[in-house]
């Protein structure tokens, strides 16, 4: 099974572009506010019309939805990355038949009792676990990934790996962990906001090759 690989935070149409011809599986567009990453609706729409179709467009939200109009135009996928709860999200799919809603990913950051409820959530298609404090950088620390990895067999909803990845850190995460996916945000940039196209170029190749390795061993 290959690698999912996202890189959050994509503000230019450009960068957009980098991402996916360096290989990236999607790119993660921030709607929520109080990021200095944070696009408008238009905005994210016109990154998205940049991009090939083998690659998605994920929509970043934190307590703050879509309206209707713009759930009718989004066709890329939704991350819930805030205290959403499942009747919240329940909300949002009912509207529309399964088939035909986006990839919708939950974000955490909390116990592994709360990424185990959630796995039973029939409404979310993976389950992605960040950092206490999202966007910021912060690692998670070796007995978290340790637990995450003795946590991974039992889940049945794929597990995306954030919190504080970089080019240089990926590889050991993929290898204790064993993720169906990473994600990553401010371990690609040059400043705070500002993507880096040579860390992005490197991430991605490196989570490559320790997804091959971990595989194969």
């Amino acid at each position: 099974m290959n690698l999912f690989i996202k890189i959050c935070g994509i503000r230019e149409c450009d960068t957009a572009r980098i991402c996916a011809d360096a290989g990236a599986d999607a790119v993660g567009i921030v709607l929520a506010h109080g990021s200095p990453r944070t696009l408008s609706f238009e905005q994210a729409c016109a990154v998205h019309a940049v991009l090939p179709p083998t690659v998605a467009c994920i929509a970043v939200l934190r307590d703050s939805p879509m309206s209707d109009s713009q759930r009718a135009q989004w066709r890329g996928g939704v991350q819930f990355h805030g205290s959403e709860t499942q009747d919240d999200i329940a909300q949002v799919v009912a509207p529309r038949p399964r088939a035909k809603q986006p990839f919708i990913i939950k974000a955490l950051t909390g116990s592994t009792s709360e990424i185990l409820q959630w796995n039973s959530d029939p409404n979310i298609d993976a389950i992605l676990v960040d950092g206490t404090t999202p966007g910021s950088g912060t690692a998670l620390n070796q007995e978290w990934l340790y637990l995450l990895a003795s946590l991974r067999p039992h889940l049945t909803k794929p597990l995306i790996l954030a919190g504080g990845l970089t080019p240089e850190s990926v590889e050991r995460a993929i290898e204790v962990v064993r993720p169906a996916g990473v994600d990553v945000s401010s371990g690609v940039e040059s400043e705070r906001g500002i993507k880096d196209p040579a860390r992005i170029r490197a991430f991605i190749a490196a989570a490559r090759a320790a997804h091959r390795y971990s595989t194969t061993d």
